[in-house]
């Protein structure tokens, strides 16, 4: 699919709702989708001019790239029935220095995304940003912290304000127009933690990146998004970015051979991330960009957390569904916030063994267990196939080899991970004492 940008058009509603509108013509064959990146700019364009044009360009670059994951269809464009090819070319600001990094480039989008990326950066643009005056309000940030509205950036904002009281921590967010809960979610658990560290957080409305067309929902370039719009903020403050995610998501082994490559969703998997932090030297901008708890389970995470009065009394403010508009499939409870069927959800049960969990459910896990014709029970299913393999080192190491990191120096300490893993996820299982699923697993 060859893509050009068309325009980049300002658009100034008021002073706090001001759009650039950068135009996506998309051509297959005889076909041609007309489709649009639009950012808010309110308040990030407060940093323009105060940091390096790069980190300006990367977060277009990311809006780019997130609008046309958006608008192309896998189903319908695809080449194999997922991955979709595209060849791109762009006009930004600084467009020579990310010439220099196309191959990079190219390679940390494809095995984010699991296309096939092509890029072309033909020349410069002007974009006139909007000014602002100076603001005390964003001077002595510290970090700055990924902020989702799940319970992984819960825990990740809450052990910094709490370990950190002369910190200042920046919460930053992103959210899509056509997806309106991760928005609400950000808000909400927001209130509830600045009613507590209310001195210690820096916070403002997450920043729209919208697709002019929605045709495809597996958002697999939405990292790149949430990465580059916290770098600008981590450039003029020159600290470091933290994505609070915990290992087991972010590792993603996979529950079965299928599952590999492609299909797995690598959004803020290690070698995702180093390709990032690569990236970020070789347009030489400083930002460090970590995960703390690259090691840690999600049950680990609950557990150690800092503040855990304050993360029980907002657990159930935050969201951590993967398919939480599949309220036809929430048969216990069509008014449920988590749907319970995907892995995200399990995860999150998985984490909450022990602990009074104000979660609402869609689903028991013997009801999905009883679906098993219908592709509701799939990642359960995959997830008990996965638990009922006796999996040594060994194969762990090789799945890891296959994945791309036997050149990571902590291998050890994944292979340990998901270990710990398959046992959090097997403490879940025995908790919920099914007779169906005991019997299938063979505890019975």
């Amino acid at each position: 699919m060859k893509i050009e940008i068309t325009e980049y058009t300002l658009r100034v509603h008021s002073k706090k709702d001001i759009r650039l509108n950068i135009g996506l013509s998309l051509k297959k064959d005889a076909e041609e989708i007309k489709s649009s990146a639009y950012i808010q700019l309110y308040p990030i364009a407060y940093f323009h001019g105060r940091i390096q044009e790069e980190a300006f360009s990367l977060m277009l670059l990311s809006a780019i790239v997130y609008s046309i994951d958006r608008s192309v269809n896998r189903h319908k464009y695809s080449i194999d029935g997922w991955t979709r090819e595209f060849d791109v070319n762009i006009k930004f600001p600084a467009y020579a220095k990310f010439k220099q990094c196309k191959t990079d480039i190219e390679q940390m989008l494809s095995f984010l995304t699991g296309d096939y990326w092509h890029f072309n950066f033909v020349g410069d643009t002007v974009i006139e940003y909007p000014q602002f005056k100076p603001n005390a309000y964003y001077e002595n940030i510290t970090q700055v912290n990924i902020f989702s509205g799940g319970l992984d950036s819960l825990i990740g904002a809450i052990d910094y304000v709490a370990n950190n009281p002369n910190g200042k921590l920046y919460l930053s967010s992103h959210y899509d127009s056509y997806m309106t809960g991760p928005k609400t979610d950000q808000s909400r658990v927001r209130k509830e933690l600045t009613k507590e560290y209310n001195k210690s957080i820096v916070y403002r409305e997450g920043i729209s990146i919208t697709p002019g067309v929605s045709e495809e929902t597996s958002c697999r370039s939405r990292s790149f998004v949430f990465i580059a719009l916290a770098n600008i903020v981590a450039s003029y403050a020159k600290c470091d970015v933290v994505i609070p995610e915990n290992g087991s998501v972010s590792l993603n082994f996979p529950l079965s051979h299928s599952r590999r490559a492609a299909c797995s969703t690598r959004t803020t998997h290690p070698i995702f991330i180093s390709h990032f932090q690569t990236l970020l030297v070789k347009l030489g901008l400083s930002t460090k960009i970590y995960n703390p708890y690259e090691f840690k389970t999600k049950g680990e995470m609950v557990m150690n957390c800092a503040d855990k009065d304050l993360l029980i009394k907002t657990l159930p403010l935050s969201n951590s569904c993967g398919k939480r508009n599949m309220h036809q499939h929430m048969y216990d409870n069509s008014n449920a916030t988590h749907c319970a069927h995907c892995m995200p959800c399990m995860y999150r049960k998985a984490a909450m063994v022990g602990i009074k969990d104000s979660t609402s459910y869609g689903n028991e896990l013997q009801t999905i267990f009883s679906k098993k014709s219908n592709a509701v029970s799939n990642d359960l299913f995959a997830m008990l196939d996965f638990l009922k393999r006796d999996l040594t080192r060994d194969e762990i190491r090789r799945e890891l080899y296959i994945a791309g990191m036997a050149g990571f120096r902590d291998l050890g300490s994944y292979i340990d991970l998901v270990i710990r893993t398959r046992a959090e996820l097997s403490t879940m299982l025995r908790n919920e004492n099914s007779t169906l699923i005991n019997q299938y697993m063979g505890w019975e």
